[in-house]
């Protein structure tokens, strides 16, 4: 992985690869959102993100609804489906910031790619992968140094992380993985 000059590199710092419920760190060790997850029987409930700012988001897992700054949306109006019949990038949009999400590279990369004006640049993912004969590298999301708001941010953040949820799951019911992928 190249990180390139100007971004913000954050790791999912949990060492069973649990994207869900870790702190993200920089190289530095500081940490810049903490997540957690409540589990229930049947799964995942609540996901709650927290920046250091004290700034909130949640994503409701059975409810499927994104909560930030107090406002709660179904993902539904969130999602819209774009790049044509078969394609898997789908559009993400609140308020004014809309980002085209899609996986590239065999899945290695999830992409953010900014669908508004004055975007700051791509926000970048990458899943852990395992190996087989040694442990993978730790998840990690990249993004440009200039995006100040952070609630533009936590909200790149919140669309990546269901997307990357999405795959997962899609992949434990295909039998593709025996564990967090």
């Amino acid at each position: 992985m190249i990180i390139p000059y100007g971004t913000l590199s954050l790791t999912f710092t949990n060492p069973k690869h649990d994207l869900i419920d870790t702190p993200l760190t920089a190289p530095d060790g500081e940490v810049h959102f903490t997540l957690s997850t409540m589990n229930g029987m049947l799964g995942r409930k609540i996901t709650t993100i927290t920046s250091t700012s004290g700034l909130v988001g949640t994503i409701h897992w059975r409810e499927n609804s994104f909560s930030l700054d107090g406002v709660q949306v179904p993902v539904k109006d969130l999602k819209t489906k774009s790049g044509g019949l078969l394609s898997r990038e789908r559009e993400w949009k609140w308020k004014n910031w809309g980002y085209k999400l899609k996986y590239h590279d065999w899945e290695k990369e999830l992409r953010a790619v900014p669908t508004h004006e004055h975007a700051a640049g791509n926000v970048s993912f990458w899943p852990y992968r395992p190996l087989i004969y040694k442990d993978g590298d730790l998840a990690t999301i990249q993004f440009p140094e200039i995006m100040k708001n952070e609630e533009e941010r936590l909200f790149a953040l919140m669309a990546i992380l269901y997307t990357d949820m999405e795959r997962q799951d899609n992949n434990m019911i295909a039998g593709h993985t025996g564990g967090k992928v």
